[in-house]
């Protein structure tokens, strides 16, 4: 589409609004390491490091992936190109034909991977991709993805070459992936370029203005797949015993089904759709439910819609693995019929960030999918805490053993009513939870009944004390994994000797800002011999002496931040970092 490019230019944009993001480091309505940073023009760069004022996300790097609980769902179809963690979700003043997209990091840069605009024109209001990291990799796979080169340790103005430049929008939403990267990323600002929209410039853009359907319905079939699904045939014909007279042409549908069904597990999801609307009987194989008994819907978050989970429920299927994370879909009775009839054999259930969840939703997953192991609900704002029976519903899943909460609205009485029902949890995330007030009256309940703990997250657990994590290291002897970073009212450590002593198997232990000292690091040292993860960030009263020891002791530690800890001590810092290369020590300073 080819539009003047002067007097309809409109001057570059920087955020007016943050809309939704999946995570930030920062606390809620806070103005450091939050994700809110982001907004206006750029506030530090060109300047490189670590600065309060840059948006920042919860986590980075391969450390967190290796001690995850989360399961893995292992689909029984192709896997799409999608690598993405997190997203943050900006609005601009005004609606331009987007032209560029330009994002300004300043510390870590590399981890943006995917750019989407919400389309106010010709598809009515959809999220459309304008940018992919796969758009620049020669040969496409997941696996090059995850180890795309990454851009030097500078700030820089990434401004991504853009596929699409005909959608109308000022809502754009920025993806990141960030296991390759060496510490957190930092964004300082972000800013788009466009043209204003007239109707008397595009005659295609103004016989379009209309709604194109939803993509997974589409008759339209992608040509490469159709030639890989040909080639695979040949491949197999032979094996098959399939006939094929030199003097009569075959269709692929002359195929026998188990083949056919083998080639189409070779396919994604949205291909899977695309060629079950081209023929009957491509419609009759594509209908398998065992296809979908596990399923990925995060990668199609932007298309997935009612219409698919009618879909679903019209097939009838019985999925045992489910993420609907990030999806848009509003709560419906359309939800409510998928929940109630397809997933009452779930065990794996994730819906991150997911708008359909509030406390009618959570009430119909405790209600039909009782034989639930694993939930992921993290960051789903429109469960609202005043209505009690949402987060209570929880209660009622007594296998649950994986339950993440993060940055949600449970309070504390609601909390403990599920560790007292839930006596098979294994790991739980309560990271940012804001709303408990007593997090030493939930951990003395989930201590009292949950004797199988392995992991807590308990990140930024204000109200949190000695006496809670004192009343874990005494009942949860199981515990591996321990995150209290900003705990603020931690204020001394004699549990801590408590938990080295019973809770033996400790693999990773996360005191961030929580004022270490050389005492306790001595203990470490001494008592945490499988320490595997250790973070002590901002611990300004320690030595390099007492860090080289835990360095020398703890054979198993592979991740070290000691940021903030030290003003002028660069050259021992590289010393260790030399002597101890196993160990990644993570050494951030503004």
């Amino acid at each position: 589409m080819n539009l003047p490019r002067t007097e309809n230019l409109v001057p570059r944009q920087f955020v007016k609004n943050v809309l939704d993001f999946s995570s930030q480091y920062g606390r809620e309505h806070s103005g450091s390491y939050t994700v809110a940073n982001v907004r206006g023009c750029p506030t530090n760069y060109p300047k490189y490091g670590d600065f309060l004022e840059s948006c920042v996300l919860r986590t980075y790097g391969k450390w967190w992936n290796d001690m995850s609980y989360s399961p893995a769902i292992d689909a029984s179809i192709a896997k799409p190109f999608f690598i993405s963690q997190d997203f943050i979700e900006v609005e601009f003043e005004e609606k331009v034909m987007i032209e560029s997209v330009v994002i300004y990091e300043n510390y870590n840069p590399g981890a943006v991977v995917a750019l989407y605009a919400l389309d106010y024109a010709k598809t009515r209001n959809k999220w459309i991709q304008i940018w992919s990291i796969f758009d620049n990799l020669n040969i496409k796979s997941i696996k090059n993805g995850l180890n795309r080169p990454l851009p030097r340790q500078e700030s820089r103005k990434f401004r991504p070459n853009l596929t699409k430049k005909d959608v109308f929008s000022n809502v754009v939403r920025i993806e990141l992936e960030h296991g390759k990267l060496d510490y957190y990323t930092e964004l300082d600002a972000i800013e788009i370029v466009g043209y204003a929209f007239n109707f008397t410039l595009s005659k295609e853009l103004g016989t379009n203005l209309r709604n194109v359907g939803d993509e997974f319905f589409s008759m339209k079939i992608l040509s490469n797949k159709i030639s890989e699904v040909t080639s695979e045939c040949d491949n197999q014909n032979e094996n098959e015993g399939v006939q094929l007279a030199s003097n009569k042409p075959v269709s692929i549908t002359d195929l026998p089904n188990e083949l056919l069904t083998s080639i189409i597990r070779l396919l994604d999801l949205r291909d899977i759709f695309l060629l079950r609307s081209t023929c009957r009987k491509f419609y009759q194989l594509c209908s398998d439910r065992d296809l979908f008994n596990k399923l990925d819907l995060k990668p199609f978050w932007s298309q997935s819609n009612e219409t698919l989970l009618a879909t679903f429920c019209n097939i009838v299927c019985d999925f045992k693995a489910l993420n609907l994370s990030w999806s848009k879909i509003e709560f419906s009775h359309i939800v409510k019929k998928f929940f109630e009839t397809c997933c009452t054999q779930l065990t794996i259930l994730s819906v991150e960030s997911c708008q359909f969840m509030n406390a009618n939703t959570l009430r119909i997953i405790g209600e039909n999918c009782p034989m639930l192991t694993s939930l992921n609900i993290a960051s789903c704002l429109n469960i609202s805490t005043s209505d009690q029976t949402g987060f209570e519903s929880i209660a009622k899943l007594a296998h649950l053993q994986i339950l993440n909460l993060y940055r949600t609205l449970i309070d504390g009485p609601q909390m403990i009513k599920i560790v007292q029902s839930c006596k098979n949890l294994v790991s739980v995330n309560l990271g940012a939870c804001t709303k408990i007030n007593e997090f030493d009256e939930v951990m003395f309940n989930l201590a009292d009944n949950c004797d199988k703990i392995e992991s807590l997250d308990l990140w930024r657990a204000y109200s949190l004390t000695s006496m809670g994590l004192r009343k874990i290291a005494n009942n949860c002897l199981k515990l591996k994994d321990l995150d209290i970073g900003w705990c603020r009212s931690v204020i001394s450590f004699e549990w801590l000797f408590l938990m080295l002593d019973k809770c033996i198997n400790i693999r990773k232990l996360f005191l961030t800002s929580l004022r270490v000292t050389d005492s306790e690091l001595c203990l470490i040292s001494q008592k945490g011999l499988h320490i595997e993860q250790l973070d002590i960030l901002g611990s300004r009263s320690i030595s390099i002496e007492a860090v080289e020891q835990i360095l020398k002791n703890c054979k198993n530690l592979k991740f070290f931040d000691i940021s903030f800890c030290f003003y002028d001590e660069n050259e021992k810092i590289s010393r260790l970092c030399s002597t101890y290369a196993n160990c990644s020590i993570k050494t951030s300073q503004k």
